[in-house]
């Protein structure tokens, strides 16, 4: 009787351990995370607002400012802990944020934008401790992503029970008592508004104080609307995270266990299969030698133009460096551990493989340089070239870490490509397209000026092209009678009547929103009234 009495007790135990989750009592929420809830209700509204990043850059920076701002602010009154990795990447996420205001390039805004939010749901995870690993770590990766993706939505407890938490504070009752008042109040206010409309000075007034077209109350309604989700994202990123309710989703145990089954491979099988790789690397390069030396000759192949040239050589570069990245990551995968022999031999098979990605990136940029000496700057060469200067820091900390052990590939590889991304940014990179284009026409180096790049390169471009509009009319001054005939028929004269078309449609579109504001587009305004 008692044997039966024993089990019946542990089955009832066993039942109710397996039935908690459903058992459970809902969330408590604090003051401050009620609170946080409605400025996560806010922050929601100015992302819409503020969204896309391209179209309305300072509305972005301003939204994320107060993103970071705030949310630290409740991660100290909720005595998080901010380690090192946590403060570099939120450090790194508003740097880059500043690109939105100091750059006028669509694809950074939009780049930016992008990191920046990235690096925050990182922040947050980081700050209440819920990374694979300490430190700077070689998991940051799959943190950026469990943070992005996997917190967010796991766990419980919503924002609308936060919001109206009656237990821990009033805030939300109140509030939602005057959002029930300004419901009731549409109704009359549309009726008194429908009796005063006869009066013009009224309206004239009232449309003053409320100057909205039919798009921007639309715009208002679906921001209202998307509001509530995006809120409740930051929220719940930030509730889930202090609860840690993804502690045991994509373990750094899980992570390693993953690797150390994948490590099955040995050293020999590892050579076989990369050997015919090179071997075919040393074929193409000893068969394609003159082709590709003429790159730092300075000499156009025969039956080549320009931009084949340096196409073929950039996406032929994308390739094979995407290939031997992935053969890189595959061996230190695969390949079995313990062996100091293979261990070496796998580390010269990685410089080896580095060596010879680097010479065909060299021999990209040689044809990108040629091609520009020709044709002059456009963004798209300019982020070509800064690709390639990124993968050349990358497989060289490949080749280091070979050597020095304690290098951590993957932050390195991360911290390389935020810096040198920042570095673009905030350089001004349009700008300096522009005046490298305009100084190498004026001293006689580049044959042409492509005037529909003032549209492609946006205000930052606009100083540079007023600057050579105006060093090509005193140039047109200095023109004699004799010189006359020769002067309409030159790129000079064809070149002003072209600027001349262009500043103007410029001139007359360049009225903006405050939102909108940028600092090349604040030198472009400045830059037009010199030239009035």
């Amino acid at each position: 009787m008692q044997d039966f009495s024993s089990i019946t007790v542990n089955s009832q135990n066993k039942y109710n351990g397996e039935h908690s989750n459903l058992l459970k009592t809902p969330r408590e929420f604090s003051f401050l995370e009620s609170i946080w809830s409605w400025i996560c209700l806010f922050l929601g509204y100015l992302f819409c607002r503020s969204f896309p990043a391209m179209a309305k850059p300072l509305y972005s920076l301003i939204f994320l400012i107060l993103l970071f701002a705030s949310t630290t602010v409740v991660l100290v009154l909720k005595k998080a802990k901010f380690g090192k990795a946590a403060i570099s990447v939120a450090a790194s996420g508003l740097l880059v944020a500043f690109s939105l205001f100091l750059s006028g390039n669509t694809v950074i805004h939009t780049v930016a934008f992008g990191y920046s939010i990235f690096a925050y749901c990182y922040y947050v995870c980081a700050a209440t401790e819920n990374r694979l690993e300490g430190g700077i770590s070689s998991y940051i990766l799959i943190d950026f992503l469990k943070a992005t993706f996997v917190v967010p939505f796991s766990g419980t407890g919503g924002i609308i029970a936060a919001m109206f938490s009656k237990k821990n504070n009033k805030l939300g009752s109140v509030i939602g008592k005057v959002i029930v008042g300004v419901m009731i109040a549409i109704i009359p206010t549309a009726v008194v508004f429908s009796l005063l409309s006869f009066d013009r000075g009224f309206l004239n007034l009232l449309g003053k104080i409320f100057s909205f077209s039919l798009g921007d109350i639309a715009g208002q309604v679906v921001s209202v609307i998307f509001a509530f989700p995006i809120g409740a994202y930051i929220f719940r990123l930030f509730v889930s995270s202090f609860d840690k309710s993804a502690k045991k989703i994509l373990t750094l145990k899980s992570c390693k266990e993953a690797s150390k089954k994948a490590s099955i491979s040995p050293v020999i099988t590892v050579f076989s299969a990369v050997i015919p790789l090179l071997f075919i690397y040393v074929v193409f390069f000893i068969s394609q030698w003159k082709y590709y030396i003429s790159g730092f000759l300075g000499e156009l192949p025969e039956n080549v133009n320009y931009a084949t040239y340096a196409r073929d050589g950039f996406f032929q570069l994308l390739a094979v460096s995407a290939i031997n990245l992935a053969v890189i990551a595959a061996i230190g995968l695969f390949v079995k551990k313990g062996n100091k022999i293979g261990e070496v031999s796998v580390r010269i098979l990685n410089v080896i493989i580095c060596v010879f990605t680097l010479i065909l990136i060299s021999t990209a940029i040689s044809k990108l340089v040629l091609y520009i000496n020709e044709h002059g700057l456009t963004p798209k060469r300019v982020h070509a070239f800064w690709f390639m200067m990124v993968l050349t820091f990358i497989f060289i900390a490949v080749i280091l870490k070979q050597f020095i052990i304690k290098i951590k590939l993957i932050p390195t590889a991360f911290a390389v490509t935020v810096a040198m991304f920042f570095v673009l940014s905030v350089s001004g990179s349009d700008a300096l397209i522009a005046k490298y284009n305009v100084d190498r026409y004026l001293e006689g180096s580049l044959d042409r000026i492509v005037v529909s790049d003032l549209e492609k390169l946006g205000d930052a471009a606009l100083p540079q092209y007023i600057r050579l509009e105006k060093e090509l009319k005193e140039r047109e001054n200095a023109v004699t009678s004799d010189t006359m005939y020769e002067y309409f028929e030159s790129n000079d004269f064809k070149l002003v009547l072209e600027l001349e078309i262009a500043l103007e449609k410029y001139s007359a579109n360049s009225d903006y929103n405050w939102y909108e504001i940028t600092l090349p587009k604040l030198l472009a305004e400045s830059a037009i009234k010199e030239r009035e």
